[in-house]
């Protein structure tokens, strides 16, 4: 048994919480909204961030983009080189647009950093449902770890060394499943759709090489795989997103905050380096209501064919 720091009380946090108790590890989480009622034995729950820091080696950041730089900031002090932390973060900081594992390099002595990802919400973790998640990391016996202390006959983890790949794939495909849920509201039909996604994949390829991931991590359970769920299940936050934005309910696409933000983002990001990210561009386009759905079909439509 080992004993581990979770920094964050939301659904995640409490999902990977739970899971590292049933395989028998102790877990010291540190809330933030104090939401402590609830979990499972073997969690202990505490607001006191520094001493959780202190004790534990092995930690979960369980925190959205939006909190982690600030929360990062003030956990900096009691962080060391001996310590080793995988992040659930889907996106990019807001105001800098840095990766998680990124900010967490530029900010804190920690450098065993490693991201989880994947086709599986905390809610089908916490409901023991036979799910998948890959954990990006550069090292490997961090990754292996991980692999040993989440997995189970529910839960099987692979992992990829493509740290960056992982999590940019993680988020880009966020954005990408607003325009297949833009494209299916609009009733474009199945050849259509193919086409959209077919587009969608090498434009996250591409995305991921121009930003120092790895060629086919966006193929992976991080980047297909992920938005492979989202077009299949279809109620998630960034298809309702797309749906709203075909029909020109801004406001609603907007009420979904957390792809919206990715979508800002990551457009911010890709003008950054001066990528060609059409879709991308033409999705956040879409959140800021600068285009409507048939001025971004036209613009998507438009552009100059090339090779496949």
């Amino acid at each position: 048994m080992s004993v581990w720091g979770v920094v964050g009380d939301g659904a995640w946090g409490r999902a990977l919480a739970e899971r590292l108790v049933r395989n028998g590890h102790d877990v010291r989480m540190v809330g933030l909204a104090r939401r402590g009622k609830g979990l499972p034995r073997g969690v202990t729950y505490t607001h006191d961030g520094a001493k959780v820091l202190q004790a534990c080696e092995r930690l979960v950041v369980a925190l959205p983009p939006s909190a982690l730089e600030p929360a990062l900031v003030s956990m900096a002090p009691h962080l060391q080189g001996n310590h080793r932390i995988v992040t659930t973060a889907r996106g990019l900081t807001p105001e800098t647009h840095l990766r998680a594992t990124e900010a967490m390099g530029a900010l804190t002595a920690v450098r065993q950093l490693a991201v989880l990802a994947g086709a599986a919400d905390a809610e089908a973790l916490s409901a023991n449902k036979p799910v998948a998640l890959v954990v990006g990391s550069a090292f490997p016996s961090w990754a292996g770890e991980l692999q040993a202390a989440l997995g189970s006959a529910s839960l099987r983890v692979y992992s990829n060394p493509d740290t960056i790949g992982v999590e940019l794939a993680n988020a880009a495909a966020a954005v990408f499943g607003v325009a297949m849920g833009a494209a299916r509201a609009a009733q474009v039909g199945p050849a259509t759709e193919s086409t959209a996604l077919t587009r969608a994949l090498a434009e996250m390829d591409r995305l991921v090489q121009g930003l120092g991931g790895r060629a086919n991590t966006a193929f992976g359970l991080a980047g297909l795989g992920v938005l492979a769920e989202i077009v299949l299940d279809g109620t998630g936050a960034a298809f309702q997103a797309g749906i709203a934005l075909a029909r020109g309910d801004v406001e609603a696409a907007r009420s979904q905050a957390e792809v919206r933000e990715i979508a800002r983002t990551f457009a911010a990001r890709a003008e950054r380096h001066n990528l060609h990210a059409p879709m991308v561009r033409t999705v956040d386009a879409l959140f800021a209501g600068v285009l409507d759905a048939q001025e971004a079909m036209t613009a998507l439509m438009s552009g100059s064919s090339g090779k496949e």
